[in-house]
Formats: C-alpha cells, sequence, structure tokens
C-alpha cells in the first residue's frame, strides 16, 4: 500500500466530514494524502475524485494542488516530498491563496454573428487569392472581436477578482478566462456570468488557486 499525494495544506486544515483523505503533517505543513493500491494504474473516475477532493479542501484552507498522479511510498516519502518543494516557499504561497479560489469562465459566441461583426469592421475585403491567408486573417479579426465583447461582458467578474488569465480555446468563437476571486465574492461572480446573455457562457469553480503564482503575469495550468 502506498499513498496519492492530492495537494499541500497547513497543518491545522480543516478536511471535510467522511473525507477518504488525511493529513500528513510537516511542521506547520501538511501533506493531504489518500490510501494507493500497489501497481494500481489511474482511472479516469479517481482523476474525477483527484480533482472534486481539492475542491472540497478549500473551505478549510488555503490548498497548493499537486499533480494528478504524484505518489509517495510511505509517509516519510510524503514528508520528504513536501521538504523537496521547499517550505517558504509553500509557506508564502498558503498566505498569498488564503480567501482566495480560481473561477473559469468559458463564452462561446455565434459564428454567424461573429463573421457578421467581422465583416461589417471592414477588416475582411474578400479580394486576393490566398485562401489560406484569407480564412487566418479572419480567424485573428474574430478573436480579436470575441476579446473586446468579453472584456465588457465579463467587466462584472472582473470587478471582484483579484487576477485574471486567459486560457486556451478551442475555436477562434470561444473566449476562456480563469479569475482569482475571494471566496465570498464566488457566487457574486458566478450569477455575474448566469445574467450574461446573447452567449453560451459557463463558469467553473471555486478550485484551488495555485496556478495564479507564476509571474510575470498570472497564468492558469488547470486543463479543464
Amino acid at each position: 500500500m502506498s499513498l496519492h499525494l492530492h495537494g499541500v495544506v497547513r497543518a491545522s486544515h480543516r478536511l471535510p466530514d467522511a473525507s477518504p483523505l488525511r493529513l500528513i503533517e510537516v511542521e506547520d505543513l501538511a501533506v493531504v494524502v489518500s490510501d494507493r493500491q500497489d501497481d494500481h494504474v489511474l482511472t479516469e473516475q479517481e482523476v474525477v475524485a483527484h480533482l472534486e477532493g481539492l475542491c472540497a479542501l478549500l473551505p478549510g484552507g488555503p490548498v497548493l494542488p499537486l499533480r494528478i498522479g504524484t505518489t509517495a511510498a510511505d509517509e516519510a516519502a510524503a514528508r520528504a516530498a513536501v521538504i523537496a518543494l521547499g517550505p517558504p516557499s509553500l509557506r508564502h504561497h498558503l498566505d498569498e491563496l488564503d480567501g482566495m479560489a480560481e473561477m473559469h469562465v468559458r463564452l462561446v459566441f455565434d459564428e454567424d454573428v461573429a463573421l457578421r461583426a467581422v465583416h461589417d469592421k471592414g477588416a475582411v475585403t474578400g479580394r486576393g487569392t490566398d485562401v489560406v491567408a484569407q480564412a487566418q486573417l479572419i480567424a485573428r479579426e474574430i478573436v480579436a472581436w470575441r476579446r473586446e465583447q468579453a472584456d465588457a461582458l465579463l467587466a462584472p467578474v472582473a470587478a471582484v477578482a483579484k487576477a485574471v488569465a486567459l486560457l486556451d480555446a478551442q475555436t477562434p468563437t470561444e473566449e476562456a478566462r480563469a479569475y482569482l476571486v475571494p471566496l465570498d465574492q464566488v457566487e457574486a461572480a458566478c450569477a455575474a456570468v448566469a445574467e450574461i446573455g446573447g452567449v453560451t457562457a459557463t463558469c467553473t469553480g471555486p478550485l484551488p488557486a495555485y496556478h495564479f503564482l507564476d509571474p510575470p503575469r498570472p497564468v492558469s495550468r488547470w486543463g479543464w
């Protein structure tokens, strides 16, 4: 029997009731762990459970998530992993994220609306014989248009957020952003997204916000 390592928290962190997770303390820090069967391949269900477990930890205090699939042979190895990460840096990150959460917002604009907006702007003339170059120009113009629209639509969310990061979009008509939001403002931010009209708007969170710590500008590495 070995251990899954889920994240680093303060030793005083309150775990959810009836949780399969437990804490292994390292001075004033702790690593959140669960039991793992040896030679066991991580399943999709366990990946989902890992993410859900991290989110469930947020009410108990700040969480620094570890990469999914991180393991240790025993408690001594788990403690060594925390020490290798650098306790002073971990303490600093936990202080930075105290009372904060990450939220993801995705806006999907109607393609016909976007094309009409780009056409009306006059940026795409339709002249020329290079079809590939023309398609690339249209895509760039749609991205610029959607970003401008998103800035306006998401202004109420930005108003309560401490930081924002652009996420990878699947198509030119999709805008994806991560926001670092105080926990007591999460419901207000979600309500603001729900009120957005004219586009498909979704909100995911609250999530642990470790990925807003990368300088020089915040970048989110959550892949969902």
